[in-house]
């Protein structure tokens, strides 16, 4: 991945912060500031997205496997966000979304069907069943 977000403490020293980017750019990536709160900013956003996408199954909008081409050829994305729950588990991403919600609310209360599905067993994760792995 080419983005490194670097999460200065309260305590961090500005030389410090200073290092860690600039041997982020040595390393050859990019890295971007961010305040160290819950999620940071791309799991922030990440996390909105993945809600919404299941949000479109739960309500028969579309199926995963069609969410996911309409995210690749539609708005330029490696992979679509079902895709991705399978490679990193929709279980992280519970665990994700419950943390992010105690911080900032409902908006990032975990979908009904992405926990009934991580509870059945159906959580993604190298040659396990997912959204796109079938059983």
């Amino acid at each position: 991945m080419k983005l490194v977000e670097v999460i200065p403490g309260f305590r961090t020293a500005d030389e410090t912060t200073e290092l860690a980017l600039n041997h982020s750019r040595h390393l050859g990536k990019t890295p971007i500031l961010v305040k160290d709160v819950a999620g940071f900013a791309v799991n922030r956003v990440l996390h909105a997205f993945i809600i919404e996408a299941v949000r479109l199954v739960e309500e028969q909008v579309a199926t995963p496997e069609d969410i996911d081409i309409a995210c690749r050829l539609g708005l330029g994305h490696p992979m679509g966000p079902f895709e991705l729950m399978d490679a990193v588990t929709s279980t992280l991403c519970v665990q994700a979304q419950e943390i992010m919600q105690e911080a900032y609310g409902e908006r990032f209360r975990p979908p009904a069907l992405l926990k009934q599905r991580v509870k059945a067993g159906y959580g993604g994760g190298k040659g396990k069943a997912g959204w796109r792995t079938p059983p």
